[in-house]
């Protein structure tokens, strides 16, 4: 055997042992449930515009899933499924993807009922006009609102308490107001704030002077699906709140 027949065999047990590696094997469950997210993900898209090709979907899911196997295999092999910080930050992703499952849960087992989404249609295209008077203290304010007890008119405390702003006479939307006023929104025509609201170092006493809908809000039919999920997101955040004020978790800024 001469020294180019035994290049010749040590090449062709190479190439043997080639072909003999194979690639993970993915469970098909796996690969339909990435192929489902792919897809799903195409369509919510605004940019596309084209059919997905869901045969090239499909192999590319199964490469990257045979990718990843084999990188996680090799971690494995190096021990680092052992390490403390990598198990802390296994656990962190495993929290985060179960409580994203359960949000996902949550919308999709909530429901709104058409009273409902006719509620978030008036409060979105709702326009108010506010009238307020001004003072330096919680305790004049105060002493102002027991003139209104008496029987003095708001209109009439304005003039008593006249400052530049009370010339602001426009409609706004419940949008426009900062966090600090959003509650006066909900206020009904003719009510006045029943403390003081601080705002910039002032006190102020407000009255919801009017209250109409927005004559240029969109008809309700054409805006009618997406007030459907803003209504069922709200309702799901209010059950989310709710479950982690159960288990003593407060936001910083409700304590």
């Amino acid at each position: 055997m001469n020294k180019h027949t035994t290049l010749a065999g040590a090449l062709a047990l190479a190439l043997a042992g080639f072909a003999l590696a194979q690639a993970p094997q993915i469970d098909k469950g796996r690969i339909d449930s990435m192929v489902a997210q792919v897809l799903k993900q195409a369509d919510a898209d605004p940019n596309t515009s084209h059919q997905p090709d869901g045969a090239q979907i499909r192999r590319e899911v199964t490469l990257q899933l045979q990718s990843l196997e084999v990188l996680k295999n090799e971690a494995f092999k190096a021990g680092l499924d052992k390490k403390p910080e990598v198990q802390n930050q296994l656990k962190n992703v495993e929290a985060q993807f179960y409580a994203a499952q359960y949000v996902n849960h949550l919308e999709n087992s909530t429901e709104v009922n058409e009273a409902e989404v006719r509620a978030a249609y008036e409060q979105q295209t709702r326009i108010i006009k506010l009238q307020q008077v001004q003072f330096d203290s919680a305790q004049a304010a105060r002493e102002a609102q027991q003139l209104l007890l008496k029987g003095m008119s708001f209109e009439a405390l304005m003039k008593r308490y006249p400052n530049p702003e009370q010339q602001f006479d426009d409609f706004i939307s419940p949008q426009q107001l900062p966090p600090d006023m959003t509650a006066l929104a909900q206020m009904t025509r003719g009510e006045v704030t029943r403390e003081p609201v601080l705002l910039n170092g002032k006190y102020y006493l407000f009255k919801l002077a009017a209250a109409e809908r927005n004559p240029e809000a969109p008809p309700y039919e054409v805006i009618k699906s997406q007030l459907t999920q803003q209504a069922k997101q709200q309702k799901v955040q209010a059950q989310i709140e709710q479950l982690l004020k159960s288990n003593g978790i407060v936001p910083p800024e409700s304590r």
